[in-house]
C-alpha cells in the first residue's frame, strides 16, 4: 500500500526543523544557554518524528485493522468503495454481505443466504483459511490471494475476505514452472543377448526402427532427442511436457517392448531415467542415477526422480539374463583381492534367514577359507528359516563357523570385511549394529534395486537377472580361486538356495541358473539331500493346508489370511503363498499373517504380475516373482483392505 499524503507531511517537517535550526543559531548569538537548551529539545522532537516517520506504515495498518473490526457489515457504502472484491461471513461460513465486485468477478451471479465461503475458495474450508495468514485461491480463471479480517458485531463473530488479484504475476511463475528443464536419459535393453538368430545387419536395422520410434516419440512431446553412445539416447524437455509423458506413462515402451522383426518378438526393451534439477548439468546427473534404479529393477521402467526418492512406470517384464559372465569374473577377482587385504570375514544375510541368505553364505565361508582367512557366518539361528541348513552346516564340522551379533561385533576391526548377500538394503540385514561398525563392505544381490545408494560398498553386486543370490555366488566361486574345494555339504547348501528361489527350477531359472546347478552336481551335490532340506513337521503341512483352503479371489490373485499363531508362521505363509499358485486361472498369491505387533504380508507370482510393485505401494519390496511387506499399526481386516486397494491400482495403471 502507498502513503501518497506522507511526502507533503515529510516537506512541512522539513521546512519547520530549518525554520528552529536558524532560530537556535540567532538564539545561540544572544544568550548561548538558552540556545542550548532549546537545541536539546529540538533534538528530542526531531528523534520523535523519525522514529513516527518510520513507524507510521505498521500504524496506519493497525488503525486500519481496528477500524475493520469496528466496521459493521451492513456499511455497504464504505465496503463497496473497496478496490478489490470484499465478502463477508459469519463463524458457519455462511456468506452474509459482499460487494458489487466480489458479485461481478467472483460469484458472477447473485449470492444465496445459504452460500458459503467455501465455494469460492477451491474447496477451502473457513477453519483452514482462518489458519493460515493468506489463501490462494483460482476463481474463473483468475488467481487471487485472499486475506482475512476477524471483528465482532452485535456480539457475534464476522469474517471479512478480500481478494487481491495476482493473475499476471502467479501466469509468470506457472509459466516458469512448466518451462524448467527435465532430463530423460534411454538405454536400449539387451539387444544383443535377446535373440541370437538375428543377423548383426538385421539388428543393426532393428535399432535403426526403435531410434526411428523414440525420435517420433520424442517430437510429439515438442521435445529434443539426441544419441550419446551405442545404445544410450538423451531428451531434453519441459516440465509441462514431462507432465503429459507420465500422463500417457511413457507409451514408448509398450511400442518397443511389443515390437516385431520379420513376425519376430525382438525382446528389446527400454530403461528410462528422469530428472529435473537446477540446470542441463544437474538434470542430466539426476537421470543418470534414476537409470540406475531402473536399470537395478531389472530395466523395461521409468525411475522418475522425486524429492522423497523414486517413482516408478512399467517393469512388468521379467528381467532379462545376461548370459555373458564378465561381470562375475571381475567381481569374483576384485573380491579375492579385498579378502586378501583383510585380517577376517564376517558374511552376513537379510533378517529372518532363508535358505538362499545361508548357502550363499556358505559358498562365500569356502571361498574365504580357500585364501587362509578366518571366516565368520553372522546369523540369529532362533529366527532363521533355514534351521535344517544351519543343523546340516553344523553337523558337517562348519559349526564354528556360525557366530551371533555379540561375537560378530567383538571380532569387527578396521581390517574386517562385511560381506552382505541375499539383500542391499541397510534395515534388511541380519544385524544392523554390524552393518554399521563394519568400514569395508561388499553387497551380493539379486533383488531389484530399491535404494539409491550404497556409498558404503566397495563392491555392489546387484544383478536382478539371476535367479538366486546361490547363483550369483556359484558363479563367483568359479572366478575366485582356481585351487577351491568346495564340499558337498557347500555344494548342496548352495543348490538348495537356487531351488527354494526358483521353486525347483520353475520360475526365473535361466541358462546361466541350470549352469550354476550342474556345476554344484558335479560338486557331488545330491539332489535327495537337498530335498530334505524342505521337508516340514506335520503340523506345519496341515496349517499350511488351512491356510490354503481359506484362500479368496480377487482380480486373478489368490488373497488368505492366516488367522493363527506358530513359531513356524513364516514359513507357513512363504509355502502356501507358494502352493496357491498352483491354483487355475492365479496370476498371484497373498497371504497376510501377523507377527510381533505388525501384520506381514508374503506375495508370490509366476511373473505376468510384479508383486514387487505392489509391496511397494504398501512400503515393503522383493523381486518381481517374490516380495513382502510390513504394515504396521493396523490388523488383519484393515491391511487386507489396503492390499485390495493396490492390487486395483495396479491393474489399474497396468491394464
Amino acid at each position: 500500500m502507498k502513503f501518497k499524503g506522507f511526502w507533503y507531511d515529510g516537506l512541512l517537517i522539513g521546512l519547520a526543523a530549518g525554520v528552529s535550526a536558524a532560530f537556535i543559531v540567532l538564539t545561540a548569538l544572544i544568550k548561548p544557554e538558552l540556545a542550548i537548551c532549546e537545541a536539546a529539545a529540538f533534538a528530542v522532537v526531531c528523534l520523535v518524528a523519525v522514529y513516527r516517520a518510520f513507524t507510521a506504515r505498521k500504524r496506519y495498518n493497525r488503525f486500519i485493522v481496528r477500524t475493520s473490526k469496528k466496521l459493521d457489515y451492513t456499511d455497504n457504502k464504505v465496503l463497496s468503495s473497496f478496490p478489490f472484491p470484499v465478502v463477508i461471513c459469519d463463524e458457519d461460513g455462511y456468506i452474509r454481505w459482499c460487494s458489487e465486485r466480489f458479485v461481478n468477478e467472483i460469484s458472477q451471479g447473485e449470492i444465496t443466504e445459504t452460500e458459503k465461503i467455501k465455494s469460492f475458495t477451491n474447496g477451502v474450508s473457513l477453519d483452514d483459511m482462518l489458519h493460515e495468514e493468506k489463501t490462494d485461491v483460482c476463481v474463473n480463471g483468475n488467481y487471487y490471494s485472499v486475506y482475512k479480517i476477524p471483528y465482532q458485531s452485535n456480539g457475534k463473530s464476522y469474517y471479512a475476505f478480500y481478494y487481491i488479484d495476482n493473475t499476471r504475476l502467479k501466469l509468470t511463475e506457472l509459466e516458469y514452472l512448466n518451462s524448467r528443464p527435465y532430463a530423460v536419459i534411454i538405454e536400449m535393453d539387451n539387444l544383443d543377448d535377446s535373440r541370437s538368430d538375428f543377423r548383426d545387419s538385421e539388428k543393426t536395422e532393428i535399432k535403426s526402427q526403435i531410434e526411428a520410434a523414440l525420435d517420433n516419440w520424442s517430437e510429439s512431446y515438442d521435445s529434443v532427442l539426441k544419441k550419446i553412445s551405442d545404445d544410450r539416447y538423451m531428451i531434453v524437455t519441459e516440465c509441462e511436457n514431462m507432465s503429459r509423458m507420465v500422463t500417457d506413462r511413457f507409451s514408448i515402451l509398450e511400442t518397443v517392448r511389443s515390437y516385431e522383426y520379420k513376425e519376430k518378438k525382438t525382446g528389446v526393451t527400454l530403461s528410462v531415467g528422469v530428472s529435473d534439477g537446477d540446470n542441463i548439468k544437474d538434470c542430466e546427473k539426476k537421470a543418470k542415477k534414476a537409470l540406475e534404479m531402473a536399470l537395478g529393477r531389472g530395466g523395461d521402467q521409468v525411475a522418475i526422480k522425486t524429492k522423497d526418492g523414486y517413482d516408478y512406470i512399467g517393469g512388468v517384464s521379467k528381467s532379462a539374463e545376461k548370459r555373458n559372465k564378465v561381470k562375475s569374473r571381475v567381481v569374483g577377482s576384485a573380491l579375492s583381492e579385498l579378502i586378501k587385504s583383510s585380517s577376517n570375514v564376517i558374511v552376513m544375510g537379510h533378517s529372518f534367514t532363508d535358505l538362499d541368505a545361508i548357502g550363499a553364505a556358505a559358498g562365500v565361508a569356502c571361498a574365504v577359507q580357500s585364501f587362509g582367512k578366518p571366516v565368520y557366518i553372522a546369523t540369529d539361528k532362533k529366527k532363521s528359516l533355514a534351521g535344517s541348513l544351519i543343523k546340516k552346516l553344523e553337523k558337517e564340522g562348519m559349526g564354528e563357523l556360525i557366530v551371533g551379533q555379540e561375537k560378530a561385533l567383538e571380532l569387527v576391526n578396521k581390517k574386517t570385511l562385511l560381506i552382505v548377500v541375499d539383500t542391499h538394503i541397510e534395515s534388511f540385514v541380519e544385524f544392523p549394529k554390524l552393518y554399521e561398525k563394519a568400514e569395508t563392505k561388499v553387497i551380493i544381490d539379486h533383488h531389484r534395486r530399491a535404494v539409491t545408494d550404497n556409498e558404503n560398498a566397495v563392491i555392489f553386486h546387484l544383478d536382478p537377472g539371476a535367479s538366486s543370490a546361490c547363483e550369483m555366488v556359484t558363479e563367483l566361486l568359479q572366478y575366485m580361486n582356481s585351487d577351491i574345494e568346495i564340499s558337498k555339504t557347500v555344494a548342496e547348501a548352495l543348490l538348495s538356495g537356487i531351488m527354494l528361489d526358483t521353486k525347483n527350477f520353475v520360475i526365473r531359472a535361466g541358462v546361466r541358473t541350470f549352469e550354476a546347478a550342474a556345476f554344484l552336481k558335479d560338486k557331488n551335490a545330491d539332489t535327495v539331500s537337498v530335498k530334505k532340506l524342505f521337508a516340514n513337521s506335520l503340523e506345519v503341512n496341515k496349517l499350511r493346508t488351512k491356510v490354503i483352503a481359506s484362500a479368496e479371489s480377487f482380480m486373478g490373485c489368490a488373497v488368505s489370511v492366516a488367522d493363527f499363531s506358530s513359531p513356524d508362521i513364516r514359513v507357513i505363509s512363504a509355502q502356501a503363498a507358494d502352493e496357491l499358485l498352483n491354483v487355475s486361472d492365479i496370476k498371484a498369491s497373498f497371504v497376510l499373517f501377523e507377527n510381533s505387533g505388525a501384520v506381514n504380508i508374503s506375495a508370490r507370482s509366476l511373473g505376468d504380475v510384479n508383486v514387487q510393485v505392489i509391496m511397494e505401494s504398501l512400503g515393503g519390496g522383493g523381486h518381481q516373482t517374490m516380495a513382502a511387506c510390513q504394515l504396521k499399526d493396523c490388523d488383519t481386516a484393515e491391511a487386507k483392505s489396503k492390499l485390495f486397494a493396490a492390487i486395483k491400482e495396479f491393474f489399474e495403471k497396468n491394464s
